[in-house]
């Protein structure tokens, strides 16, 4: 199950990464593809909100029920509900500027700067201090239960995944050919 979280965080920092290049373009004054970047976003609100998240929840109220109170894993839940409105509200902004409604760039600037800032700081944060904790204390009697209970949000990952969802073949495009 780690390794799954952990593969995720490295999908999701290819695409905050992605974010990163476009937001530079953006300050340059070149254009980019907002219909890629809303795939991105769009991704991000459909997996990582929808399933990948909701999984690690998931773990985070075990955690908290085998170990009792702590800060540093309690935030965590409060802070996927902060990325999933965030995500919403750049999605909105980008829905809004492909809908032909002017938007001020500096503003479509900031907008993803600090979604990519957010996002990037709660991966940051969950890969060095929370998944090490939760890899030193569960058993594998506790992943074995974390795994039924889990059962239910696991999704087929639609962009990295093997299935491929048509809905974002034109970003996995992108990214093959990036590479």
């Amino acid at each position: 199950m780690l390794a799954r979280i952990r593969t995720d965080h490295r999908h999701i920092l290819t695409l905050l990464n992605l974010l990163h290049q476009k937001i530079e373009r953006l300050q340059a004054g070149q254009e980019v593809n907002l219909t890629l970047l809303r795939d991105v976003i769009y991704y991000l609100l459909r997996y990582a909100d929808c399933s990948h998240h909701p999984l690690e929840d998931i773990l985070y109220r075990y955690y908290l029920e085998k170990m009792g109170s702590s800060d540093q894993v309690s935030q965590l839940e409060v802070e996927h509900q902060s990325l999933r409105r965030a995500t919403e509200n750049l999605l909105d902004t980008l829905n809004t500027i492909l809908n032909d409604v002017v938007v001020p760039r500096e503003r479509l600037i900031q907008g993803i700067q600090e979604f990519v800032s957010m996002q990037t700081r709660h991966l940051t944060y969950e890969e060095q201090h929370i998944l090490p904790l939760m890899e030193a204390e569960f058993t594998d009697e506790d992943w074995q239960q974390l795994d039924q209970q889990v059962a239910s949000k696991l999704m087929d990952d639609p962009l990295f995944g093997r299935g491929g969802d048509q809905d974002f073949e034109d970003l996995r495009s992108y990214l093959v050919d990036a590479e």
